[in-house]
């Protein structure tokens, strides 16, 4: 766990890194406001699965050779969320279709901030060289390294199992 020192040097002089930890706490909350349980419910099992053709398939690497670093990471991040735009609306369209969309504030926020997270880590993922990029410890703890990806895999299925369970 990164030490006190180097979080007060984090706001003492604030990096670009800031831009991550304010992007979760403002997409989390506007989110959790404009959707609905049953879209983020979608756009959540969409997530997981564009993550898992996007790990397991290469057909993207054909279309990234002889580009620069940025560029190649600007390209699968618009390929991977138009592939969760897609599969979402399929998602809403088919399989929850007849589903309820209430919930309790807490729930939607819970479920909100954790699939934001999700998809913050999942980003970081997606760069080509992480060794190239730098963050600050902050940004790296909680959403670049292998470990915070790990957790911000199970935190949303452990919120989901919450907010499902019955009663």
């Amino acid at each position: 766990m990164p030490n006190l020192a180097a979080f007060s040097s984090i706001f003492a002089n604030p990096t670009w890194d800031v831009l991550t930890v304010f992007f979760f706490v403002a997409a989390g909350f506007f989110y959790g406001i404009s959707a609905g349980r049953t879209r983020m419910i979608a756009v959540l099992f969409s997530i997981y699965i564009s993550q898992l053709l996007f790990e397991h398939t290469r057909f993207i690497n054909f279309f990234l050779e002889d580009r620069e670093i940025l560029e190649i990471f600007l390209l699968k991040a618009a390929a991977f969320f138009a592939l969760i735009v897609i599969l979402s609306h399929f998602l809403i369209r088919s399989v929850f279709s007849r589903s309820e969309d209430s919930g309790v504030w807490w729930q939607i926020f819970l479920l909100s901030f954790s699939e934001v997270g999700l998809l913050i880590s999942a980003v970081f993922r997606l760069l080509p060289a992480v060794e190239l990029f730098t963050f600050s410890p902050l940004v790296s703890y909680f959403f670049a390294s292998p470990n915070a990806y790990f957790w911000w895999l199970i935190l949303p299925l452990i919120v989901l199992f919450v907010i499902l369970r019955k009663k």
